[in-house]
């Protein structure tokens, strides 16, 4: 075998490993790529699961005026006082 051809196979292997070098990180990165999209959904998917608790008592008891509620117009219990409701 003559020099030229010798070159000629050496570079063609050089290229050839080039190239599976090349084909391997393209491989890699969809890797990557798929695994960051299935985190990603898994992280919506338990974001949705969150029950809608409110954060503060004002969201619970009427913008924060009053924590207890007032009693409905019109009931025997408005206005007796402090033994609302008792026997006495």
């Amino acid at each position: 075998m003559n020099g030229n051809a010798m070159y000629e196979v050496a570079r063609q292997r050089v290229a050839d490993q080039q190239r599976a070098a090349q084909q391997a990180g393209e491989a890699r990165e969809q890797r990557a790529a798929a695994r960051a999209s299935r985190r990603a959904r898994k992280r919506a998917q338990e974001a949705i699961a969150t029950p809608a608790i409110p954060d503060f008592a004002h969201e619970m008891f009427d913008g924060g005026r009053d924590a207890v509620p007032s009693p409905r117009p019109g009931s025997q219990e408005a206005g007796r006082g402090r033994h609302a409701g008792t026997s006495h």
